[in-house]
C-alpha cells in the first residue's frame, strides 16, 4: 500500500478526489450515525432498566395497598442486582468481542433484553423482575465492554468525540423517561417503550463487521472493505485504514516469531501493560470517579428518590415531581461536564 502523503498527492492532481470526497461525506457520516445510533438505543433501554424499580416498587406498593407487596429485601435487590448479574459478563463478553467479532456479540445482547423486557411486562410477581433484571445484568456488562468498543472502532476521529459525549448523555435521558413513565402511568409501560428501542438495534444484521476485528485475524481485504464503506476513501481514511493494517501486520508477524514461548509472552506483555503510566493512570482515575458517584449517595438518591422525597414531604405527586427534576439536573450537569 501507498504511502498517505504519496496517495494525497495523486488524488490531489486527479482532481477527482476533493469532488467525491464533497458529494459522498454525508454518506458515510449517515452510515456512521446508523451504527452508533444502534448502540445509543441499547444505552437507552440500559437507563430504562435502571430506573424503572424507582417507580415500579411505590406502585407496586400502592396498587397492593401493602408494604409487603415488595419487602424492604426484595425492593434492595431489584435496584442492585444488574450489578451482581453483570459480573460475570465483564469477563465472558470481550472473550466473545475478541474471537467471534462485535456483530454476533450485539446480537445476543440484544436478544436477551428483549426478551428480558418481555418477562418484565408479563410479569405476575417479584421473582418474575427479579430474574428480568437479572438478564439484563449482560446489558450492563456490554455498557463496560463491547458498546465503547463499538462506537470506538465504527466511527472516525473527528465524530468519535460527539458521539461519546451522546452515548454518556443517552443513558440518563432513559432513566428519566421511565421515571416520568411510571410517574404518570402504569409501570409496565416501560416495557413498552423498551421493547420498541430493543428492535432497532437488530439493524446490527446490515453492519459490516468491524475492520479494527477483521484487521486483527488477518482478514485485510474485507478490513479495507468494510473501512471504506463505513469512512470512505479520503486522505484521513485512507491514512487510518493504512496504519491500521500496518500495525496488526507487524503484530501478526511478532505473533509468529514468538510462538514457541506464547504464554511466558503474554504474561510479560500483561504485566508490561498493567505497569506503563498510560493503564494504570486513567484506571485511577475512573476508580475515583466512580468512587465518588458511589460514596456521595447518588446512585442511592437515584434509586430510592421517590421514597426519600415522600418521606420529607408525604405527597406522592410532590416526590413524583422532584424526582424528575433531579433526573434533568442530572442530565444537564453531565452535559455541562461534557
Amino acid at each position: 500500500m501507498d504511502s498517505c502523503a504519496d496517495e494525497a498527492v495523486d488524488l490531489n492532481e486527479s482532481g477527482e478526489a476533493d469532488d467525491k470526497n464533497t458529494v459522498t461525506t454525508k454518506r458515510y457520516l449517515w452510515r456512521q450515525i446508523f451504527v452508533s445510533s444502534g448502540v445509543w438505543s441499547i444505552y437507552f433501554v440500559l437507563g430504562l432498566g435502571f430506573g424503572a424499580p424507582t417507580v415500579m416498587i411505590p406502585q407496586i406498593r400502592r396498587e397492593a395497598n401493602s408494604t409487603d407487596a415488595v419487602t424492604e429485601s426484595m425492593a434492595s435487590w431489584l435496584t442492585s442486582v444488574h450489578g451482581y448479574s453483570a459480573l460475570p459478563w465483564v469477563f465472558v463478553i470481550p472473550v466473545l468481542t475478541r474471537y467471534i467479532g462485535r456483530k454476533i456479540p450485539f446480537t445476543i445482547i440484544c436478544i436477551v433484553t428483549l426478551v428480558s423486557f418481555l418477562l418484565f411486562y408479563f410479569s405476575t410477581n417479584t421473582t418474575h423482575l427479579l430474574i428480568s433484571a437479572i438478564m439484563q445484568g449482560m446489558l450492563l456488562a456490554s455498557n463496560m465492554t463491547l458498546l465503547v468498543v463499538i462506537v470506538t472502532e465504527y466511527s472516525s476521529p473527528k465524530y468519535r468525540g460527539v458521539f461519546m459525549i451522546f452515548e454518556s448523555t443517552v443513558f440518563f435521558w432513559g432513566v428519566w423517561v421511565a421515571n416520568a413513565t411510571g410517574a404518570f402511568s402504569h409501570w409496565k409501560n416501560i416495557a413498552y417503550i423498551a421493547f420498541v428501542c430493543s428492535l432497532y438495534p437488530l439493524t446490527v444484521v446490515f453492519w459490516p463487521e468491524s475492520p479494527y476485528w477483521l484487521a486483527m485475524k488477518g482478514r485485510f481485504e474485507e478490513c479495507a472493505a468494510s473501512h471504506h464503506w463505513l469512512k470512505g476513501y479520503d486522505k484521513d481514511s485512507q491514512c487510518e485504514l493504512e496504519t491500521l493494517i500496518d500495525s496488526q501486520k507487524q503484530y501478526i508477524k511478532m505473533c509468529a516469531e514468538n510462538k514457541r514461548n506464547v504464554a511466558g509472552n503474554r504474561v510479560k506483555f500483561i504485566y508490561e501493560t498493567i505497569s506503563t503510566k498510560a493503564f494504570y493512570m486513567p484506571m485511577f482515575i475512573s476508580v475515583v470517579v466512580m468512587s465518588m458517584y458511589h460514596f456521595s449517595g447518588k446512585l442511592v438518591c437515584t434509586m430510592y428518590a421517590m421514597d426519600l422525597i415522600n418521606q420529607i414531604t408525604g405527597s406522592n405527586m410532590t416526590s413524583s415531581y422532584g424526582m424528575l427534576i433531579m433526573d434533568i439536573i442530572t442530565i444537564v450537569d453531565l452535559l455541562q461536564v461534557d
